[in-house]
């Protein structure tokens, strides 16, 4: 049985909220230990967060899923006009990247951030124009080199580009059904990335690139075929469907595997070995989320209604509401934290304390401060300051 198109799909807030901490907890082992996985029994769990990449390709299948919702349940149709659906998009993106960048630009003029990274690239206290007009541009997927200013800005601005495929993308649903839809759309992602792969010489003479990784248009195609299948296709799933499906994920993960197990991530060297390969390891692990958003839609099993249960946990879906917020504020509050600590001199073989303070203190610090900075930025609510602000100063003039 489907879920009526007017409920609120919490599992996907859930979902976000699992996303974003795995990054945040990623981040922060990698300021606690670097890329060195763990030899213990009782740590080796934590491996997993040195694979924080896998979270942001779930990202962007949840953006394509979330954004085609409303088109699926509008018969394929865009619900609303192009310009209204760029403005709403620019009204939840924009302000938080902005009021976080000038944040982070505003303390660095004080105190350098590249002094509290992980490593020199970074801020300095003489910050290149092309820095600036970069990431206050959000051309960071352009110009990969000058993004420099905040880890995950590089993948706001990839996702930010991807929205000016969706109209185009809705026209392919709506003109050719769901079916077609998914050759056809990733056709054109595959013209895409073969466009970015090779670019006109003008392009490489100002050493720029085009949607770089421009093959996050697959995962975000993805997101969108798995919304009209969980919802826009009217038949019941029987068995040729569920043994298809069941072969392919069967296939996709086996594959993922073998690759994942080929390409371990132990130290920096194999991370950077990963990361040649992470094209290919999120190429398969995406069309894996999509099928999950799916069968959290329309599985009938006891294991989904457990699944769906867990990821609607209040706690969860809470923190998912301030995602994005969460996404973007974390690592340089990690960065404050871990500086402080490291002014402990705390002993070598205190590493684990280390990461630990670093999870609850910092960890603590970017919740409470994504929550609020969300109900700042994410909502309208700046706009209504600056304007009763302006009210004030008019009745004061």
């Amino acid at each position: 049985m489907q879920k009526s198109p007017h409920k609120r799909l919490d599992f996907v807030d859930g979902l976000r909220a699992i996303c974003a901490l795995w990054v945040m907890l990623g981040h922060a082992h990698l300021f606690a230990y670097g890329w060195q996985s763990h030899q213990s029994l009782l740590t080796k769990p934590l491996d997993i967060l040195l694979y924080l990449e896998l979270a942001v390709v779930v990202f962007l299948v949840i953006s394509g899923f979330s954004l085609a919702l409303p088109i699926v349940h509008n018969a394929n149709r865009l619900n609303v006009s192009v310009s209204a659906f760029f403005v709403g998009r620019a009204r939840r993106i924009l302000p938080p990247y902005y009021a976080i960048l000038s944040l982070i630009m505003f303390v660095n003029f004080f105190v350098p951030v590249a002094a509290w990274g992980r490593h020199s690239a970074g801020l300095s206290a003489d910050i290149p124009w092309q820095v600036w007009l970069t990431n206050y541009t959000l051309m960071q997927d352009f110009f990969p080199q000058y993004s420099t200013v905040n880890g995950p800005f590089w993948s706001i601005a990839i996702e930010w580009h991807i929205y000016f495929l969706l109209p185009l993308l809705a026209l392919i649903l709506a003109r050719l059904g769901g079916l077609l839809f998914l050759p056809v759309a990733l056709a054109l992602a595959a013209a895409i990335e073969w466009f970015a792969m090779h670019p006109p010489q003008f392009v490489q003479s100002l050493n720029m690139a085009i949607l770089h990784p421009s093959y996050f248009v697959f995962l975000f195609v993805m997101g969108i075929f798995a919304a009209w299948m969980a919802f826009g296709y009217r038949k019941s799933f029987g068995w040729p469907e569920k043994l298809g499906m069941l072969v392919f994920t069967a296939g996709v993960g086996g594959f993922l595997l073998t690759q994942l197990l080929q390409y371990p991530i132990n130290d920096f060297t194999s991370a950077m070995k990963f990361a040649d390969h992470s094209r290919t390891i999120n190429l398969a692990f995406a069309p894996l989320a999509a099928i999950l958003l799916l069968w959290l839609v329309r599985g009938e099993s006891r294991v989904k209604r457990f699944c769906v249960s867990a990821f609607e946990s209040k706690k969860l879906v809470r923190i998912g509401h301030f995602s994005y917020s969460l996404y973007l504020v974390h690592i340089p509050i990690l960065a404050i934290v871990n500086h402080l600590i490291e002014n402990l001199r705390l002993s070598s073989n205190l590493t684990h304390l280390h990461f630990a303070l670093l999870v609850v203190i910092g960890g603590g610090i970017s919740l409470s401060f994504a929550y609020y900075f969300s109900r700042m930025f994410e909502t309208m609510k700046w706009l209504e300051l600056i304007k009763a602000a302006s009210r004030r100063l008019k009745k004061a003039a």
